[in-house]
């Protein structure tokens, strides 16, 4: 299923509509000389050849299409001229007209109003910023977890990156992640988490502390590159940190001593892996029993207000906590 890419369409520049004005103003004048020297005009208003100004209004009124009919051409040349000449370059001038109006007004209301369609939908979703490989795995893997492509928009300011990633089915949205504006525009302020991975440390802080301003409550999954801005992503307002090259590092010297444990390690981190990671929160026939007593589930973890209980002292189940377990797939 390919994925929605919104992309604002650039308008043209001034340099690109000057370019484009001076097009059509050579086309009119080129017309002008064409039919003033071939001679085959009649002002059927004054009678006569009609002079240069004369024949340059013809110009104008035949391309544009207006055609009053008080200067016609007469004769078998002048009206093959206007047949074979004329009608090709009123095509070439209604396109070049027709497009930079297209582009400058049409095409962006155009885009503009299936954007606010889009996000007028958007509640508790998921903001990507940042479509690199990092950001295109951690799609996959909320996908994998069963949220709706529809609630999952991805950010980034390279098309080429979102192309690639138009096969996994979500919403994609052309911009750069550390602009206000972007971010309200993918509804931001109503965002349950928003994972930042652009690929550079100095964007992730930028984009984490506009984030934070705009969505105080949305969870912030921000991705490091160097450990040492760490601490400014955790000042910016992240709530979790990730340091890919550490993790990745970590995993890699486990698998020279321990083969098994980074498989299985490898297995954990992903959904459809065959043992499952998880969280949730205590259930009403669980409070009171021991986290070792549940069956199908090892508790490797409890979080109770705040406070976190490791398995060597996991603490008799109460309401709300929150478990952290290792289960077979199709364990609850």
């Amino acid at each position: 299923m390919a994925g929605r890419l919104y992309t604002p369409p650039p308008s043209p520049g001034l340099r690109e509509v000057l370019l484009r004005l001076a097009f059509v103003l050579c086309l009119i004048l080129g017309v002008t000389l064409l039919v003033y020297f071939e001679g085959g005009l009649v002002d059927t208003h004054k009678g006569g050849r009609p002079g240069f100004f004369d024949s340059f209004y013809f110009a104008v009124v035949t391309i544009t299409t207006v055609g009053y009919g008080d200067i016609v051409p007469v004769g078998t040349p002048s009206r093959l001229v206007d047949a074979l000449l004329l009608a090709p370059i009123r095509f070439i001038f209604i396109l070049t007209v027709f497009g930079t109006a297209y582009q400058l007004v049409i095409k962006r209301f155009r885009e503009e109003y299936r954007m606010k369609h889009a996000v007028s939908k958007l509640d508790g979703h998921s903001v990507v910023c940042g479509c690199g490989a990092t950001g295109r795995a951690a799609v996959r893997e909320l996908l994998l977890q069963g949220v709706d492509p529809a609630q999952v928009v991805v950010l980034d300011t390279d098309p080429a990156a979102l192309a690639e990633a138009a096969d996994l089915g979500v919403v994609l949205v052309e911009g750069d992640a550390t602009r206000e504006h972007v971010l309200t525009s993918v509804a931001i302020e109503r965002a349950a988490s928003v994972i930042v991975c652009p690929g550079r440390d100095d964007t992730a802080v930028l984009v984490t502390l506009t984030v934070r301003s705009m969505n105080p409550d949305g969870g912030v999954i921000a991705m490091c590159q160097e450990p040492e801005n760490m601490k400014l992503l955790e000042r910016g307002g992240a709530h979790h940190i990730v340091n890919p090259a550490m993790a990745g590092g970590t995993l890699m010297a486990t698998a020279t001593r321990r083969a098994h444990l980074a498989e299985t390690l490898t297995d954990l981190l992903s959904v459809g892996g065959r043992l499952r990671l998880d969280e949730r929160p205590a259930r009403p026939d669980e409070v009171g029993r021991a986290p070792r007593d549940l069956p199908g589930l090892s508790v490797v973890r409890l979080y109770r207000r705040g406070q976190r209980f490791d398995v060597a002292a996991l603490p008799a189940i109460e309401a709300e906590d929150i478990l952290v377990y290792v289960a077979a797939c199709d364990e609850a």
